[in-house]
């Protein structure tokens, strides 16, 4: 009897100390939630519905001007962006304008190589030697206005001396306003711009990236690209050999008042000539950032 007694309590000390004593349950369930899922988003720009190669068949120029001349408005060029991503935050688009080569148009040449004429001689070019080269014909040629402006020589009967070159021999860059804007309406450029409108001389656009706008998943927006060629006055230049014939003290019913006038207007900003028969290639990169927004909270429910 007494052997049992001391076995009793020996299992009650047991169970007790193993944590068993006490509660007990009596029913048991579980349920898994199957399926559960994550997948990180995109952002994919594409510009006229296009991609670069090779995952798509590349983005083709969107602008292309030719025979442009100072004081005329190019334009609209359209652009639209499109982002085909996937993520619900906004993504900010920037355009970067690089690769600005800029060089001497080439310059015509007989048409008629063979027959030539006493006024064009079979083979030879339109243009002038380039002085920087000492090369006649050498193939970078320019129109005699342009070596005027740029090295000096007769504006009429007066000396003026050149304006110097920009750049490769070149003058576009620092010449060509590029305009953004979502307009296509010139007003809207020149008096009340709507919305994005960014202006500068195309070579301060290089190697810049470009803030454009925030861009939604599945809402396209779209921006029209103006070019505007300077017209560059003598007067910029600390000159004025030029005179208006009111400042030559000509009356306006004095019968030589429309020659002076002419005159006037003929040889007037001639420091733009060093603009003629330039050419400018250049390539325009469009991004898509999808900015890191910390402790951003995303309900379920979007």
């Amino acid at each position: 009897m007494k052997k049992n007694l001391i076995l009793a309590v020996v299992v009650v000390v047991a169970l007790t100390l193993a944590g068993v004593g006490g509660v007990f349950a009596t029913w048991s369930d579980s349920e898994t939630s199957f399926g559960n899922y994550i997948e990180t988003g995109a952002v994919d720009l594409k510009v006229n519905g296009a991609d670069d190669a090779p995952w798509g068949e590349g983005v083709p120029a969107k602008v292309y001007v030719e025979c442009m001349i100072p004081g005329k408005f190019y334009g609209p060029y359209e652009v639209e962006l499109w982002n085909a991503g996937q993520c619900i935050f906004p993504s900010k688009a920037f355009i970067h304008v690089k690769n600005i080569v800029c060089s001497n148009a080439l310059p015509k040449v007989n048409p008629y190589p063979e027959g030539g004429s006493a006024y064009w001689p079979a083979g030879e070019s339109t243009g002038y030697p380039d002085p920087s080269t000492n090369q006649p014909y050498s193939g970078d040629l320019k129109p005699e206005p342009e070596l005027v402006a740029e090295y000096g020589g007769k504006v009429d009967c007066v000396t003026v001396p050149g304006v110097g070159v920009d750049g490769d021999d070149c003058s576009m860059g620092s010449g060509v306003r590029m305009i953004i804007t979502n307009s296509t309406d010139l007003n809207d450029v020149l008096v009340n711009p709507d919305g994005v409108r960014l202006e500068d001389l195309l070579y301060k656009w290089d190697c810049h990236e470009i803030y454009l706008f925030d861009l939604m998943p599945c809402q396209p927006r779209t921006i029209y690209l103006w070019f505007y060629l300077t017209q560059d006055s003598e007067e910029d230049f600390a000159l004025n050999f030029i005179k208006h014939p009111d400042e030559l003290g000509i009356s306006p019913t004095d019968p030589e008042y429309a020659n002076a006038l002419l005159y006037w207007k003929k040889f007037n900003d001639w420091p733009s000539w060093r603009y003629m028969r330039d050419q400018a290639t250049f390539e325009m990169e469009f991004d898509l950032w999808l900015e890191d927004t910390p402790g951003a909270i995303v309900s379920p429910d979007d």
